[in-house]
């Protein structure tokens, strides 16, 4: 793998991440139609599901992180048009009640990204979340 395809991965990946600093829909323009995201709590959703991942990411209940740290980053080459990337994410909501405090999410993570011969971009293609604690 090269060290231009890792740093390419990796920063599309910050990308996502400041996108959803935003809100849900700007994310859209770094996903493939058929996408995949899987969450804590047994939630998948894709193009396909109900709600669609769309839906989800255009709602009004979609919350914007505060900020995001990626630690131990690794980017793997899948072939000559996909490759994974796997780190550790540490990201902060703001409270779901007010008087509450922000509330700290620490999650594994892995995105494959596959590139796409029309556009002549990356785009995501799957996402997946394992939340864990931290004592």
């Amino acid at each position: 793998m090269t060290a231009m395809l890792a740093e390419k991965i990796s920063d599309l990946e910050h990308q996502t991440w400041r996108a959803l600093q935003h809100n849900g829909s700007a994310l859209l323009p770094f996903l493939s139609r058929d996408c995949v995201m899987q969450f804590p709590l047994g939630l998948k959703v894709s193009a396909t599901s109900d709600p669609s991942l769309k839906d989800i990411m255009l709602s009004d209940a979609f919350i914007p992180w505060l900020g995001y740290a990626l630690e131990d980053v690794a980017v793997s080459e899948l072939g000559k048009e996909a490759a994974l990337i796997t780190y550790r994410a540490v990201a902060l909501r703001p409270p779901l009640l007010e008087g509450e405090e922000n509330v700290e999410f620490h999650a594994l993570c892995a995105s494959v990204w596959r590139l796409d011969a029309e556009a002549e971009t990356w785009l995501m293609c799957f996402h997946q979340q394992t939340a864990f604690e931290v004592e």
